[in-house]
């Protein structure tokens, strides 16, 4: 399992390297299943040792992530990518943030060549089926592609424990990042949609990318509150101060958030005609403008969240769990080394 030192990492916040942290972690410990992780300092030493380091002894090359060189001395080992999303060849027209610079738009580039890199690999692991269509509709052979959803850890399933110094009024939050498809400005218009005073949304995430944009939406309105970024071991904390979430991206590979705030109990609300993969949309509530999402929002506020309804979608978030991915990992990993 070649990568980067970010390849395997949790405090990040990104989605990606949690994968790969959560994949080699749980596997270590699996009985039958002998895997290796060779880390590499950046780039240029990935690429250069891809020339000359030895993977002849491996069945399976299984990089966790889209890479531009794949191992030359592999024997028969076949290679397995995990692909993530496709968004940049599918949706391109999403990559730019406000105000993007150049060198945006070259990162950008070699995203794209990545993504076809991941295209030519022996087999595919996909996080989604929507994922999985995706590569299918650029060309690759469906008998090649498979599916292991991303989970999320024991921390979510956790007990709530007291609402002291929870916010009085109602909370609705984010968190996730501030990238044009993530369509945060979405959900600001629709908080400054509702006019209730006790209301306040809170946006949590990196200072980075469309940041400024998004804060001069939101000035002039108190009640909003960029937090900055989201540390990992405070997660479950930040969540269950909400009453509500919203998730209003335009394209998600899967989009774990979802599932986080839904095994936190919280009604999540995204937008209608986003790309997200059927299995994680499927207890959300759908908005086709930021002026139904401020509807929502109020009616949730006022009726509060149906309890079967919120029984049921957290009890079916709570079900992706990382040793449900090895598992199915490790199912594909067998169905490979059988052909």
């Amino acid at each position: 399992m070649p990568g980067l030192k970010s390849d395997f990492r949790a405090d990040t916040g990104e989605g990606t390297q949690r994968y790969g942290y959560e994949l080699y972690s749980h596997m270590q410990k699996m009985d039958g299943v002998k895997v290796e992780k060779r880390i590499y300092n950046n780039r240029l030493q990935y690429a250069s040792h891809m020339l000359y380091d030895d993977y002849t002894k491996a069945d399976i090359i299984h990089i966790p992530n889209f890479r531009l060189f794949y191992p030359m001395r592999r024997g028969k080992a076949v290679t397995l990518v995990t692909a993530h999303d496709f968004q940049p060849l599918i949706a391109p027209e999403l990559d730019m943030d406000h105000d993007g610079t150049p060198s945006n738009r070259m990162w950008f580039e070699l995203v794209k060549l990545g993504l076809k890199r991941t295209l030519t690999s022996d087999y595919l692991i996909c996080n989604s089926t929507l994922t999985r269509q995706d590569a299918i509709s650029l060309g690759y052979d469906r008998n090649r592609a498979f599916v292991a959803n991303h989970g999320i850890d024991d921390r979510f399933r956790a007990a709530k424990k007291s609402k002291t110094g929870r916010y009085e009024g109602f909370k609705v939050g984010y968190l996730g990042g501030f990238r044009a498809r993530k369509n945060v400005s979405f959900a600001i218009k629709a908080f400054k949609e509702i006019e209730r005073p006790r209301f306040a949304f809170e946006l949590w995430g990196k200072k980075a990318f469309e940041y400024d944009y998004l804060a001069g939406l939101a000035s002039g309105d108190e009640r909003i509150s960029f937090m900055g970024f989201a540390p990992e071991g405070r997660l479950v904390k930040i969540y269950d101060t909400f009453d509500a979430f919203v998730f209003p991206s335009l394209y998600e590979g899967e989009g774990l958030p979802i599932l986080e705030a839904q095994a936190r109990g919280l009604p999540v609300v995204i937008y209608e005609r986003a790309k997200i993969p059927s299995e994680i949309r499927r207890y959300c509530f759908e908005a086709e403008s930021h002026e139904q999402m401020a509807q929502i929002l109020q009616r949730i506020a006022v009726n509060g969240y149906n309890e079967k309804l919120k029984e049921r979608s957290t009890r079916y978030a709570r079900s992706f769990t990382w040793k449900r991915l090895v598992r199915e990992t490790v199912e594909v990993y067998r169905k490979i080394k059988h052909r």
